[in-house]
């Protein structure tokens, strides 16, 4: 009996560790849209990080606190700060303006480089059938670009991403 009751609380224990994924990766569709990374560095603290890419090449980094939302499985509430930077060149693609909200006529110089920091707010769903991972994110951004302009602002993203 007592070997029975052991192996049902592994067994339990196994369950609720793989309800919570370690490590995502995907796209993400906004600002800044991208390839995303997030890895979890304990049960509720995890680093995301963005590989943007359009009129030149970013990186956003994010730390974020997950705590379960509206008390449903697998459904994830989460808030947290980073930065970015961003190397602009026209040439590397067309994506629009992006964040940026004053400086030079709200376009950016070839050659910029911009600065920022970032919040995050946010939801996440983990399906545990297939593994994916859905988010929705809104941003407050604050920046300095190399081209002489500052920029304030607030965007929003969707992440879906393959959880392993």
């Amino acid at each position: 009996m007592k070997r029975f009751v052991l192996l049902i609380a592994l067994f339990t224990i196994g369950i609720s560790v793989n309800a919570q994924y370690k490590q995502a990766i995907g796209l993400r569709f906004g600002l800044p849209s991208g390839l995303s990374y997030k890895t979890f560095t304990s049960e509720k603290n995890a680093i995301e990080g963005i590989l943007h890419l359009g009129n030149g090449i970013g990186l956003t980094g994010l730390y974020q606190i997950h705590n379960q939302a509206f008390g449903v499985t697998n459904l994830n509430w989460y808030y947290g700060f980073g930065g970015h930077v961003h190397a602009t060149n026209r040439n590397f693609g067309a994506y629009g303006n992006g964040w940026r909200a004053s400086g030079r006529n709200n376009r950016p110089e070839d050659g910029s480089l911009d600065l920022g920091i970032n919040g995050v707010l946010g939801l996440e769903y983990t399906l545990q059938e297939i593994p994916l991972v859905f988010g929705l994110d809104i941003s407050p951004i604050i920046g300095l670009s190399s081209a002489g302009g500052t920029y304030i602002g607030t965007a929003s993203s969707l992440a879906i991403r393959f959880h392993f």
